[in-house]
């Protein structure tokens, strides 16, 4: 089944195909070369032809203005000559004869007994006896069409079997062309999840734009597969953190349903465990949702303008009751006005309070400050709690990242805040430094412009 639906996949309707788009393309161009050809061909044999009977009907032009008269045997029998006044349109000389009224375009088609008849048309003026007047020759000329129509006969069986012949090499070499296109299909029908991490285009052979397209395929495979990698990892980290609350949830319920109705003291304990575990699972979830609606791009940010040392003071009288033994101290705090969204950006500022207040011992001072700056506003955080080892600034802002320092120790959290303080600082076109020393502390310094924001 699985064969049959790939195959119905591969197969494309003739007509439907580049091959024969690319040769049917050539086929029309060709036509209108040739049709320009043998419009050109035409324009030029009757441009000689007409030129050349041009030059015989001034000839006698020029004969009749000197000797008046010309006896009509002195012109060939297939030409009519007409000579009127152009005072009042009356006729001083005629040779030959013409039924009907005498051609209005410079070559014409007559139908007669004898079959169709070509004329070619030339009209002058000229002085004669003393009057101007206006001459009108007409030569036939069939024999020269005969001859012209032949050539372009010949000239059109010479381009249709050109034609064919560009065609069948047009549609061949197209088919060569496109040969690796195929390819490259049948290789991507054999892409999938298993095979994802491996499976790539073959880039050999070619060095023309299949090639190029082909290693853009590969680059975008690469940047899919760590991707899918990423989205694993983020699964299985998430899977990891919301265990240990839910075994905990578990354990006390156990306990509680074993002996927690008739001992007090374990019914108080698995309730404040419950409490503070469900607390914790719902900060990761929220955490989880945030990261979750950055990723589908629907983040959004309610931009205004408001002045930075708002949020600065907020923090701080928030802090005095939530930091415990800790001091947060707002040292400096200058007056600026900021373009942002105003809680997304008190949502990350508090983010580095938090880890500020986790890592500092009780009774530490932790530093709160804001001060301007050419073009931008500087926000800072610094304590002298932990600190940080260099091997761990690269994986910092990574999701449920926790360096080693931290692992054996009781510090709560998840590794996902300063993540979240990242997306949100780069949504306002921001940057975050990090200054550190392992055991000495740490200082986050946030810079947003004043008015710029993504």
């Amino acid at each position: 089944m699985e064969k049959t639906k790939k195959e119905n996949m591969l197969q494309i309707k003739w007509r439907a195909s580049l091959t024969y788009r690319i040769a049917i393309s050539c086929f029309v161009l060709f036509c209108f070369i040739a049709v320009a050809m043998i419009g050109v061909f035409f324009f030029i044999r009757l441009k000689t032809l007409y030129s050349g009977y041009s030059d015989r009907a001034e000839d006698m032009v020029y004969r009749l203005s000197v000797e008046e008269e010309l006896s009509k045997n002195e012109f060939p029998e297939e030409v009519i000559v007409k000579i009127t006044l152009l005072s009042d349109g009356r006729t001083v000389y005629r040779v030959g004869n013409w039924s009907g009224q005498l051609p209005l375009l410079r070559f014409s088609l007559r139908k007669t007994g004898k079959g169709s008849l070509f004329f070619v048309k030339y009209d002058t003026t000229m002085f004669l006896s003393g009057e101007n007047c206006k001459a009108v020759f007409v030569f036939e000329a069939t024999d020269e069409w005969r001859t012209i129509c032949s050539e372009a006969v010949q000239f059109i069986l010479f381009f249709l079997l050109l034609l064919v012949l560009t065609a069948v090499i047009c549609y061949f070499s197209a088919k060569t062309m496109l040969r690796p296109l195929g390819e490259m299909t049948k290789q991507v029908q054999e892409l999938n999840i298993q095979n994802l991490h491996k499976a790539r285009l073959n880039e050999e052979g070619t060095e023309d734009e299949l090639k190029a397209l082909a290693a853009e395929i590969n680059r975008m495979l690469g940047r899919l597969d760590e991707a899918y990698e990423a989205q694993k990892q983020f699964v299985s980290e998430a899977s990891h953190e919301l265990r240990t609350p839910i075994t905990v949830l578990q354990g006390y319920s156990s306990m509680l349903k074993r002996w927690g109705a008739e001992d007090k003291e374990i019914l108080a304990e698995s309730i404040d465990a419950i409490e503070s575990e469900s607390k914790s699972m719902q900060e990761l979830v929220e955490k989880l949702l945030f990261l979750s609606r950055h990723e589908r791009r629907r983040l959004p940010f309610h931009k205004e303008r408001f002045d930075v040392s708002e949020i600065i003071s907020e923090l701080e009288k928030e802090m005095a009751y939530m930091a415990g033994e800790h001091r947060v101290v707002k040292v400096e705090c200058e007056p600026m006005m900021l373009y942002g969204d105003k809680q997304a950006l008190k949502q990350a500022v508090r983010v580095f309070l938090d880890n500020a207040v986790k890592y500092t011992a009780e009774g530490d001072t932790i530093t709160l400050r804001c001060r301007k700056r050419p073009g931008a506003c500087e926000i800072a955080v610094e304590d002298t709690g932990l600190g940080m080892q260099q091997k761990d600034l690269e994986g910092i802002f990574n999701r449920f990242f926790r360096s080693d320092a931290v692992r054996g120790k009781n510090i709560d959290g998840h590794g996902l805040g300063l993540s979240i303080a990242r997306l949100i600082i780069d949504g306002h076109a921001g940057k975050i430094s990090v200054r550190t020393q392992y055991t000495k502390g740490s200082c986050f310094t946030v810079t947003l412009p004043y008015e710029r924001g993504v």
